[in-house]
């Protein structure tokens, strides 16, 4: 169902066209006080009903992006999103009003929450381009990015990272929302290991194109389908192939040299140096049969024992296991956002979890509570 506040645009606290100019406060009220970097954050309630209001405002932002191939930002429009994120990081931090945002995106605050939600425009018709969402929580936070880069493949990393976000306070949240094969089977040379059993429904939104159809970067079998065996054909048909397999480069976020999601990871990276960045994904039981979950960490500061024993402590009845330590797969060896942060002098977290320890966490409301608190070792140190 949809959120009723998804469209509201807030005019009561002085905002146009879904962006707010004044956020935190009530007509008539003092603004809320702005919070310090170093103010200690309180743990969230389990039963605050954040996670819910969170994914409603998400789920119309991932409408039809499991038949959508993520287009990349040119230059310009990298910089200006760029510059955009980070002065919102700011402005959240601070709890000041938000930056106007660029062409084609918009900044909506979650009813009721401390929250933001940056994205480009949720419209029924126009051109879409798979862009992340971002959400930005507001005031104090614990320095702490959440990514999810595959919620349409790796089933159940979507509620499973809004768990966490919510149970670390985590300052940042960044959701794909578009799929990383356009839709289509994990071509033979795809990069990673990940499931392949997509989540289902997307979110509920509904209006799924058909099968074999895709919005832009041409699709497979666009182009000389129904043309019988003409050289022609044949010709449409390559040529389709080649700009399919040209989108497909940008379409998974986590390898894609460039995308909106990588952009909005190195923006938070820009605003808020040194933060911790944890990665969540999916893997096939048959990928690693003893194992139920694979970390590794990477960059300046990153100490993967900070979350080995916790993680092991939860998932008391399957293996968690370090990478490359005890397994030499599963690593995120290639993965852009770990890069990123590594040069950008910031640990990073990469996490893969089996379908059997997803469809758990999903089914047990209380397992996946325990589980979200396990990562709050590696957000340590000064609020950002």
């Amino acid at each position: 169902m949809k959120s009723a506040g998804y469209v509201v645009l807030f005019t009561i606290a002085g905002c146009s066209q879904g962006v707010c100019r004044s956020i935190g406060s009530t007509p008539g009220t003092a603004p809320s006080p702005v919070h310090s970097a170093a103010e200690p954050v309180m743990a969230a309630q389990p039963d605050s009903g954040e996670q819910e209001s969170l994914g409603e405002q998400i789920a119309p932002l991932r409408k039809g992006g499991r038949h959508l191939i993520a287009e990349p930002p040119d230059d310009a429009e990298d910089a200006a999103y760029v510059a955009w994120v980070a002065a919102a990081g700011l402005a959240a931090q601070n709890q000041q009003p938000p930056p106007t945002p660029p062409p084609g995106f918009a900044l909506r605050a979650v009813p009721g929450r401390d929250l933001w939600v940056l994205s480009e425009e949720a419209k029924d018709k126009g051109r879409r381009r798979g862009a992340a969402a971002v959400v930005l929580r507001t005031g104090a936070a614990a320095p702490l990015i959440v990514e999810a880069p595959h919620t349409f493949f790796d089933r159940g990393t979507l509620p499973i990272a809004l768990a966490v976000f919510e149970a670390q306070r985590a300052r940042a949240l960044v959701v794909n929302t578009s799929h990383r094969y356009g839709g289509r089977p994990k071509p033979g040379n795809a990069v990673g290991e990940d499931e392949g059993a997509e989540e289902g429904g997307d979110e509920g939104a509904g209006g799924e194109a058909a099968d074999g159809e895709t919005t832009g970067g041409g699709g497979p079998g666009a182009g000389g389908r129904g043309h019988g065996g003409s050289g022609g054909a044949r010709g449409e048909s390559h040529a389709a192939r080649a700009r399919l397999a040209a989108s497909l480069a940008f379409a998974d976020v986590a390898h894609a040299e460039r995308s909106f999601f990588l952009s909005a990871h190195r923006a938070l990276l820009q605003r808020f140096p040194g933060i911790p960045t944890l990665q969540l994904h999916g893997f096939q039981d048959s990928s690693a049969p003893d194992a139920a979950a694979i970390a590794s960490a990477v960059g300046p500061g990153a100490d993967l024992e900070r979350l080995l024993a916790p993680l092991r402590a939860v998932v008391s009845d399957g293996k968690v296991l370090a990478y490359p330590a005890d397994i030499d797969k599963l690593g995120g060896a290639t993965n852009v956002q770990a890069r990123w942060s590594r040069q950008m002098g910031a640990p990073f977290y990469h996490v893969e979890l089996s379908r059997t320890l997803r469809d758990k966490l999903i089914e047990d409301t209380e397992f996946r509570r325990r589980f979200a608190a396990a990562f709050a070792g590696i957000a340590v140190g000064k609020g950002q």
